[in-house]
């Protein structure tokens, strides 16, 4: 065999055993990337199983968090509470009955209104009693029946007349009745109206201001008198 000859069988031979270490090399690399790709595939099963328990875990946070503010937020006007439904259980009269008084969350201050069932002096005065502090004023839904007109009207001017309500309004009134036979027939009404809550302190500023407006006003009434 010439030299010629060997040379080219020698450059075949490399080039042989050049393909079978790359074949053995993508082999080998292949093989640790199916490794990696199942490490990779129960790596994320369990991150699935962990995802599932945050979300859960976030539900949880959140329902809790929600009945804290609700906690919160009873708890604040508490003692108002108490104090605004003594005055709205005596604003009922004789057949009237309530099943929803309901406080909309919803733009709680845009129902806000001036001057309108009392001059602005009186409204500034429920509005800022006293304080730089502005009291919660949220719109409410008070619904119900009567079984008369008249009922009706003595109810609404007993809420009109109360400091915790204002812009008192009838949304609807319309006549249902109430068993099968339609013999028993009542009033259906919905009225809206804006709640301020009044603490202690705000209540006593208010009736403190309302003496201090009359006894003004009778010093000057005496004054005017001896003039």
């Amino acid at each position: 065999m010439g030299k010629s000859t060997l040379i080219t069988m020698a450059a075949f031979v490399g080039v042989i055993m050049m393909l079978i270490g790359v074949s053995f090399y993508q082999s080998h690399q292949m093989a640790e990337l199916d490794k990696n790709i199942e490490k990779a595939r129960q790596r994320a099963a369990m991150l699935q199983k962990d995802i599932k328990v945050v979300d859960a875990l976030s539900e949880v946070k959140m329902k809790i968090n929600s009945r804290m503010k609700a906690v919160s937020k009873l708890d604040s006007h508490r003692s108002s509470w108490v104090r605004i439904l003594e005055d709205f259980a005596r604003n009922v009269p004789e057949f009237v009955w309530l099943f929803k008084f309901e406080e909309n969350t919803l733009n709680p201050s845009s129902n806000v209104k001036k001057g309108r069932k009392k001059n602005n002096k009186e409204q500034e005065e429920i509005i800022h009693p006293g304080s730089s502090k502005t009291p919660d004023v949220r719109p409410v839904t008070i619904e119900g029946y009567a079984f008369t007109l008249n009922g009706l009207a003595t109810f609404m001017i007993n809420v009109m007349r109360s400091d915790y309500f204002d812009n008192v309004e009838l949304v609807l009134s319309e006549e249902r009745f109430l068993d099968p036979e339609k013999t028993q027939r009542a009033y259906n009404f919905v009225l809206t109206s804006d709640l301020h809550y009044l603490s202690e302190e705000q209540l006593r500023s208010l009736i403190a201001n309302i003496k201090t407006e009359k006894k003004s006003k009778g010093s000057s009434n005496s004054h005017k008198v001896l003039n």
